[in-house]
């Protein structure tokens, strides 16, 4: 398997359709869950979410090490490689999900009953096993789609994604009106059953050694996936430390509503992150690959590029995001609900950063880079959960918000210094005067969208929306200028 640009432009590409979509799926799912079962229902459907994602403990870490393992073994000529470290994947998850689903539903109720007013108790325990079944179904169709990205297939991944997110939409609207949230567990369940089951056939097709009847267990695989993946699996505790825990503490400290709008606010954030992470995930199997056959150089100037072309995307998507908060909050709640704003704007700003460790988080999973990962996800959870508690309790919700997003800033950065030092590249030989400019014409554009705000009336908010359109058209010359703009462009047309 070798380096391919047009190769990766096109899963880089998938990917931003595929989250481009899933982001409008989201808008549109989430307006009509909003009227047909409520905000606070939202919140117990938000908590039950992360409650049930405790499982991801059984993980062991061991998908995130496919994608590696995948991109090595399609270079070495032992044919039956694959059809081990498959079957062992899928055999491992199913018995660690289950287990550990077996053992949250039994303790469940004494859990819950501290965390969510008592009048939602019900509806909470209801969903879980439909919530805990999806994901033990997500955790074997994720092992075929770590196949897929090792192959190099992610646009087959990006696509199945596609088709089970209309399965979602269509199913939630068919079930609500008659079973209200639990219709919507329920089609959460059919979707990730129509996942692996696409998922399965696509693996299969792909590469005849992913055939059904070259499925044995390895002790070998097994062995090299653990310890790949029990750093991950650190990774993972810690995940579930600071995302989970966050969820938590805001229904403590800040009840169900502001859940629900954090909740609201998340998924749109992320699926901004997801526009550019998603595209940028595709090089772990490059990186891999690039890595095992030797070629410093090579990942030297492919870093560099990937941060120079990830910043001239991510700072004007996120400089529009954070201007257009206020309309988003009135497009899609009907008001400007100041939970939802300030939930949106704390998560724009450390997105931001998190998004440009991207290149530096994914380069060094695909070389095998994982104690700073480790170090740094397990204090991240750390600095969420200390600060999350002290902030809480003289600021309530938004401060729990405030730290979360700390932790994430910091986190990121740390990463991008490390991963820059063992390349031994300097921050400016990363960025130049061209990403310097960018930043500054980003806090004019910002500066004049506030002010703007503050002066104009609510009444007029057509001017504001106005003026906040024209100040973007400050970006063009700057960013089409760019040489590796210029280039991508081609690439794409080509």
């Amino acid at each position: 398997m070798n380096f391919s640009s047009k190769k990766l432009t096109i899963n880089a590409l998938s990917a931003v359709m595929q989250v481009v979509f899933t982001a409008l799926l989201y808008f549109f799912l989430y307006k009509y869950l909003l009227v047909a079962v409520g905000v606070k229902q939202l919140g117990v459907w938000s908590l039950i979410l992360s409650f049930s994602s405790i499982a991801n403990l059984a993980n062991l870490g061991l998908t995130s090490g496919l994608v590696k393992f995948v991109a090595e073994y399609l270079l070495e000529d032992d044919e039956t490689k694959l059809g081990k470290l498959i079957f062992t994947s899928i055999l491992s998850m199913l018995v660690l999900f289950g287990l550990l689903s077996l053992i949250i539903l039994s303790f469940a109720r004494f859990f819950l009953v501290y965390v969510i007013d008592k009048s939602f108790l019900n509806v909470a325990l209801e969903i879980l096993p439909y919530s805990l079944a999806s994901l033990c179904i997500n955790a074997v169709g994720g092992v075929f789609t770590s196949v897929l990205e090792g192959h190099q297939k992610n646009y087959i991944r990006n696509f199945i994604y596609i088709a089970s997110g209309v399965v979602m939409f269509g199913g939630t609207v068919l079930l609500t009106p008659y079973y209200h949230l639990k219709g919507v567990a329920i089609v959460q369940l059919l979707q990730s059953v129509f996942i692996f089951i696409v998922a399965l056939i696509c693996t299969v097709k792909i590469n005849p050694n992913n055939r059904i009847r070259f499925w044995k267990w390895s002790s070998k695989s097994f062995k090299e996936l653990f310890n790949y993946g029990y750093k991950f699996q650190l990774v993972s505790i810690s995940q579930l430390l600071y995302e989970p825990a966050t969820k938590l503490l805001l229904s403590k400290y800040g009840g169900l509503a502001l859940l629900g709008h954090y909740e609201m606010a998340t998924k749109a954030v992320n699926q901004f992150r997801a526009l550019l992470t998603n595209a940028n995930q595709v090089v772990v199997p490059v990186v891999a690959e690039k890595a095992k056959i030797g070629g410093s150089s090579f990942l030297q100037n492919f870093y560099i590029k990937m941060n120079r072309i990830l910043f001239l995307f991510n700072l004007p998507l996120s400089t529009i995001l954070f201007i257009a908060t206020p309309f988003i909050s009135l497009l899609w709640l009907g008001d400007y609900n100041n939970d939802f704003i300030f939930s949106m704007l704390v998560l724009v700003a450390s997105t931001f950063v998190n998004v440009m460790c991207g290149p530096a988080y994914f380069s060094s999973m695909g070389e095998g880079r994982l104690n700073v990962l480790v170090i740094v996800h397990i204090g991240m959870a750390v600095i969420n959960i200390v600060l999350g508690m002290i902030l809480g309790r003289y600021a309530g919700g938004y401060g729990i918000i405030i730290a979360w997003g700390i932790a994430l800033s910091v986190g990121s950065v740390v990463v991008i210094v490390n991963y820059n030092k063992s390349l031994k590249i300097r921050f400016l030989e990363v960025f130049q005067k061209e990403e310097i400019k960018l930043f500054f014409l980003s806090i004019l554009i910002i500066a004049i969208n506030v002010f703007s705000n503050q002066l104009i009336s609510p009444e007029k908010n057509i001017l504001k929306i106005i003026i906040g359109v024209l100040s973007l058209f400050l970006y063009f010359p700057v960013v089409l200028k760019n040489e590796n703009v210029r280039q991508l462009i081609s690439l794409t047309k080509k």
